[in-house]
Parts: structure tokens; C-alpha cells; sequence
């Protein structure tokens, strides 16, 4: 399934994770989605740094209508004292993956008041070591990227890194891990370092729910 183009710190959350993020992966895929579902999920990132002082939270919402289309509406800010934002999102999945071919879907992020949406399409593919995504963004005249890989160990944690590097230019790497505490929720913590300054670093921790069937 698969998250608003802010400054500072909401950089990532902003960026990579409107939709909710396909277990330890954040940026958009061309994963199917389970049909007729609402998944909710929510989260809290901040500069590790001065943590306390620059939390954010958010809550995500994915409903997903086909096996191949999901509509999303997030918010951001929604702890006390903070003023939240809504950024919407939209996906479809165009080919879904085969054993011959990578998955390829598209869609926007950002669709809210005062910004450019962003168009996005993205490849997946499935090997024997784990999962590879790529893909390309386009936000006004710019242009920016992505690349991820994600697998899971036997021992049940989920591992993964991406590279974003964003149509204003802005990059971050990122390396995450998560696990399923149950059949119905699921944890993902990660760290990003942007490629500049250790101040817009961020470290987040992410809580999933399974989806729920709504008819």
C-alpha cells in the first residue's frame, strides 16, 4: 500500500510516508491491496537529537476499494498542541507483478490546499533474497527518485533501507525494522539521515493495524 512537501523535520513523514507504508517499506509499491479494506496506522517521528521537544504525530488512513486501487487521507499533527494538516493520496496499480514481470503502479501524494502534488510511478520486484522497489517522482517542474529493498528473517523481524532523493533535492537514506507483535498489529521503527545535516536527521516509530473489512 504505501506518505504534503514540508520544511525541517516533516520532511520524511511529509514525503515518503502519505499512504501507509507496505510492511517496512514507506515509499509507494506496486504490492496488490487486500479489497473492500480500511487500514489505519500512526505514527510519531522527531529529530533524535532534541526528540521530546520535536515530536510529531500522525494518523494515517488507507482505504483500499480494488485489488488495485486504494484512495488515502492522512493527518498530520494531531498531538496536543499541534495543528494537524490533511494530505490525501491515490494509487493504481497498472500491472501487477508476475514471475516474468516487476509490478508497476502510479499515483499522486500531496493532493492538499497551497502545495503541488506530487505524481509518482514505481516498479516492484520479488526475488529470492527479498524485494526490490524504484521509483520516480514529479513534483511542478522537478524530478526526484527512490530506490528500496526489504526482507524478512527467520527469527519474524522485517529489515529494510531505502534512497530518496526528492524533486527539490532534499536526500535522505533510511534503514528500518519491524515486526508483528500480533495477527492484527504491526511495528516498524526507523532512522533517516538526511545528506546534509545531522539536525533534520529523524528517528520514528511507526504502529500498523491489519485492515479492516468493511463489506
Amino acid at each position: 500500500m504505501t506518505r504534503l512537501w514540508m520544511a525541517g523535520m516533516l520532511v520524511l513523514s511529509a514525503r515518503i510516508c502519505f499512504a501507509i507504508p507496505d510492511s517496512v517499506v514507506f515509499m509507494p509499491t506496486a504490492n496488490p491491496n487486500t479489497p473492500r479494506t480500511l487500514s489505519i496506522a500512526m505514527e510519531q517521528f522527531g529529530v533524535p537529537r532534541f526528540y521530546s521537544q520535536t515530536r510529531t504525530h500522525c494518523l494515517y488512513t488507507q482505504l483500499a476499494l480494488t485489488k488495485r486501487l486504494d484512495l488515502g487521507v492522512d493527518f498530520v499533527g494531531v498531538g496536543p498542541n499541534q495543528s494537524y494538516q490533511a494530505v490525501a493520496n491515490a494509487r493504481w496499480v497498472l500491472s501487477p507483478e508476475t514471475p516474468r514481470m516487476l509490478g508497476i503502479s502510479a499515483g499522486v501524494l500531496n493532493l492538499t490546499e497551497h502545495a503541488h502534488p506530487t505524481f509518482y510511478l514505481v516498479g516492484t520486484r520479488s526475488t529470492s533474497i527479498g524485494r526490490f522497489h524504484a521509483g520516480l517522482y514529479r513534483q511542478a517542474a522537478q524530478t526526484g527518485w527512490s530506490v528500496a529493498f526489504q526482507t524478512s528473517l527467520p527469527f519474524g523481524l522485517d529489515l529494510a533501507t531505502e534512497y530518496y532523493r526528492f524533486p527539490d533535492g532534499t536526500a535522505y537514506i533510511s534503514f528500518g525494522v519491524g515486526r508483528a507483535l500480533s495477527s492484527q498489529v504491526y511495528l516498524y521503527t526507523y532512522y533517516a539521515r538526511h545528506h546534509q545535516t545531522r539536525d533534520n536527521d529523524l528517528l520514528g516509530v511507526f504502529l500498523s493495524f491489519a485492515p479492516f473489512r468493511l463489506f
